[in-house]
């Protein structure tokens, strides 16, 4: 391969089982969003039910376009006062402050990247521990569970629920600070254990070409049905309601590396995809793939075109 595959080091293997790993998550960034009416103009743009959003839960969410394609991947938090946080790829956060915007006629919107707060990750056994470091508590509660602190302005987020584990926002360089005097972790490591968790990004695994109920939007819990009309509700309701959801990602084991990525996966035919691959602390390949529902459900024989087997261990989910 081009390019080598991310892997979990034994000593990143080592903190996650007896300690915490922790790693600035440069390809996040934070948007804060506020207005008297917020709430209500995000409820008509986003697929998850603002309603659910709490100070002591987040949501996960998706934005689209009104044909019902993805923009960008949200997670949202509640800030102080009307203020709203909106985390977002790196890379789609100029494009998603510019949808938002769009759309924003008759509301009193205010909406940008906020260059000052960063992301970090906490995992492993003891991922609790460095929390009071930025004044946080341990989250009471499973996925997206918050916890806050007003000074300096720091949340606590449950990403992911198992193993259980954290996203910090704080304050850029108090996260710098925090980060020097801990053991390094490359980022390699984090987007190695990000694919053996079977965690999708959208930019990576799934895009703007892939509508976002075909990559498990439902299994990590980013929309609603209930919730009435939103921009691209139309289309994504008629998938969900009428079986429109023919193909699903997949965290899945190889007998051996793929020679690049993506790449085909095969039965008899091509019938579907290998987006991302990682190696663990045991040399094992894992990898995130994009399977019809129906083949894995017959548990076909699926290979690479290199002869590589594959082996679905489950639908990604949260």
């Amino acid at each position: 391969m081009s390019n080598p595959l991310p892997s979990l080091t034994a000593q990143a293997a080592d903190q996650l089982l007896n300690g915490c790993a922790v790693c600035l998550r440069p390809s996040w960034s934070v948007l804060k969003a506020s207005g008297p009416t917020i709430r209500e103009y995000l409820q008509g743009q986003i697929t998850q039910d603002i309603k659910k959003l709490t100070p002591a839960t987040a949501i996960h969410s998706a934005l689209l376009t009104p044909q019902g394609k993805a923009v960008s991947e949200l997670y949202i938090v509640q800030g102080e006062g009307d203020e709203l946080l909106l985390l977002t790829p790196a890379t789609k956060a100029e494009a998603t402050v510019a949808r938002l915007r769009r759309f924003a006629l008759g509301h009193q919107l205010r909406i940008g990247i906020v260059e000052s707060l960063a992301i970090c990750s906490l995992q492993g056994a003891h991922a609790h521990a460095p929390l009071p470091t930025f004044g946080l508590t341990e989250p009471d509660g499973g996925w997206l569970a918050c916890s806050r602190n007003s000074s300096p302005e720091s949340y606590a987020i449950v990403m992911p629920e198992q193993p259980r584990g954290y996203w910090v926002i704080s304050n850029r360089a108090m996260i710098s600070t925090f980060l020097s005097q801990q053991p390094e972790v490359e980022e390699s490591a984090f987007e190695a254990m990000r694919i053996i968790r079977g965690f999708p990004d959208f930019g990576i695994e799934w895009d703007e070409s892939m509508h976002p109920l075909n990559a498990n939007l439902i299994e990590f819990d980013g929309v609603s049905f209930d919730k009435g009309c939103y921009v691209g509700q139309e289309i994504t309701s008629r998938m969900h309601w009428r079986g429109g959801i023919k193909k699903k990602l997949y965290r899945v084991s190889l007998s051996s590396k793929p020679d690049h990525l993506p790449c085909k996966i095969h039965t008899t035919a091509a019938v579907g995809e290998l987006r991302s691959a990682a190696i663990d602390h045991e040399d094992n390949c894992i990898g995130i793939a994009l399977l019809p529902i129906e083949t894995v459900a017959t548990r076909a024989n699926l290979q690479l075109e290199n002869g590589a087997t594959i082996q679905v261990i489950e639908p990604c989910h949260a």
